[in-house]
């Protein structure tokens, strides 16, 4: 969208208008809408030790978790151990076909559910996204 900027004397020049991209803003609309929707059947998916997608926790709840386990394991005069992995682009490695079996064997409803026409579109925003291709 190019919207003139005020205040200009000359619009005949290019820098007279400013240039707005609305994707972002149409794509987070569209992801808002299609997380509301996936959230009713994701959460039957998840492990309530999943303090991520649950609303009302948050990292804060996660860590009182794992310090309360400590400590009672202290109090019970045992050892205890912890191993956290950050997994980077995690997201960018997802097998589509793998998720859309679980998501139909969760009752996720077939709109919500990724199709096997759009895996090559999927992959092609995974190599973008991983700076493979411009």
């Amino acid at each position: 969208m190019v919207i003139p900027k005020p205040g200009k004397p000359d619009y005949s020049v290019p820098k007279a208008y400013r240039m707005i991209s609305l994707l972002p803003t149409l794509s987070k609309t569209i992801e808002h809408v299609a997380l509301a929707r996936m959230t009713v059947f994701a959460l039957n998916c998840l492990s309530p030790l999943q303090f991520a997608c649950w609303k009302g926790y948050s990292l804060v709840d996660a860590v009182h978790r794992i310090m309360e386990k400590v400590h009672k394991a202290s109090n019970d005069k045992l050892y205890s151990s912890g191993l956290f992995l950050d997994v980077q682009g995690a997201f960018d490695k997802v097998l589509y076909q793998r998720l859309a079996e679980i998501m139909t064997t969760n009752n996720f409803p077939p709109y919500l559910v990724l199709r096997g026409h759009y895996y090559p579109f999927m992959l092609k925003l995974q190599q973008i996204n991983s700076g493979a291709e411009y």
